[in-house]
Parts: structure tokens; sequence; C-alpha cells
């Protein structure tokens, strides 16, 4: 019987998302910024990150502040919208030429297999009712390419129907989180990321610690469950 012959794919998305982090400061940077301007609070972070002209009487996010992107105790991604357009290519299978763009890729609809939700509140009833914690949360909107997936399969065809995906979303941006292949964890691949900045999203206020959905909140079983009933139903009826 004759060896199969390996093929290998790559996934692609649309070119809008950027970076999102979500983390804990202390209450009376909060209470402070939590009704004063977006810009206020961007150009105030921005003077502390630079070392330029810092107002010392606004109170940092913490004491020992650095930037915003490190404030990431809580969440902290990379990658394209939720809303993004999906798109595979076949590529090489010997990898000699992952990034071969003289092929158009073919636009399909991943399945998405969950979200995680990691919402807050701007006002001081929440801690009134809830657990919760002080966060800043920052997004960084661009324009350009958020890295690529690839699939190798025995000669196979790809399978568009095979591809899921999860989210994280706040209340500023829902960003890409996770891309899986026939129920297998695919890798980011980041090589090839070039993006421009379009503006910031930054909000603060509280979170409640116990509605974030944390990754161990996930029931995997489950969420599989979901994915095998909508493939019996998107192939029925023809989707990608």
């Amino acid at each position: 019987m004759a060896a199969k012959t390996k093929r290998r794919f790559r996934i692609d998305t649309g070119a809008y998302g950027g970076e999102l982090v979500v983390g804990s400061v202390d209450e009376e940077f909060v209470k402070h910024f939590v009704n004063e301007s977006e810009g206020d609070l961007i150009d105030h972070l921005h003077s502390l990150e630079w070392g330029e002209d810092v107002n010392k009487d606004l109170p940092k996010p913490f004491e020992d502040f650095y930037c915003w992107n490190e404030t990431d105790d809580i969440e902290h991604c990379n990658g394209p919208y939720s809303d993004t357009e999906w798109y595979w290519t076949e590529v090489p299978a010997d990898e000699s030429d992952d990034w071969n763009d003289d092929v158009d890729g073919k636009e399909f609809k991943p399945w998405h297999l969950y979200d995680r939700e990691t919402y807050h509140d701007d006002n001081d009833e929440a801690k009134e009712k809830h657990k919760v914690t002080p966060v800043l949360v920052y997004h960084t909107g661009e324009k350009g390419g958020f890295g690529s997936w690839f699939v190798e399969t025995e000669g196979a065809d790809f399978d568009p129907l095979q591809v899921s995906y999860s989210t994280v979303a706040t209340n500023v941006a829902e960003i890409v989180e996770d891309v899986w292949y026939s129920k297998e964890q695919l890798d980011h691949n980041m090589d090839w990321c070039d993006t421009r900045g379009k503006g910031d999203d930054v909000k603060v206020g509280w979170m409640n610690v116990d509605w974030h959905d944390t990754l161990d909140k996930i029931d995997m079983n489950e969420m599989w469950e979901g994915f095998e009933d909508s493939l019996e139903w998107r192939t029925e009826n023809n989707e990608n």
C-alpha cells in the first residue's frame, strides 16, 4: 500500500483585532478615574509609562506600575476580533513556504466553541452586592496580521467543519483566544505578525470575580458535545 502524502494547511483571520489585558489595580485608582474621560485615563497611564510630566496628585494603578500590558494578572490575550473573517490555504507539506500568499485563501465559518465572559461594572453598587476586584481593562485596537494556525493531515482534504475557536469577552473588546481542529488545540503561530495601532479602548471598574469565566470553569466535555451536535447539523446543511 502506498504511503499517504502529508498535507499542510494554514488558517488565517481578518485584519482587525489587538492586544487585551485585564488586571487588578488599587481601589483609589478606580474610584478616581471611573468617572473621568477615557482620554485623561490614557494620558495618565502613558505619562507613568514614559515618565513624562507625571501628575503626582493622581493615583497610580498600583505602586510598582510599569506599563499597561503587564497589568494582566486576570487576562492577557492578543488576536483578532471575534467577528473576524476566517480563511484556509494549502501550503507546501515540507514547510518550505508556510507563508505562500500566491494562492487566495478560501473563506469559511468555524464553530464558536465558547466565550469566556470577563466583564466588570463601573459603579460602586457592585461592591455592595458581590465580591469584587478593582480592575483596569486596556485594549489596543490594531490592523494587520494576527498570526496563523497550521493543520497537517495524512493526505486528507482540509475540513472547515472541524475548526472551532474560543473567545474572551470584556467591556471593551471580544478577542479570539484558542483554535482547534478535530478537537485538537492548535498552536498560535505569531511569526508573521505586523500590525499598526488604530486607537486604544480603556476602562476601569469592579469585577465580580465569582462571575469571571476562568479556563478551569470551562467544561470541555460539554463543549465538545455541543460541537458534535452542531457538526451533524452543519454537515447535513452543507455549511462551509
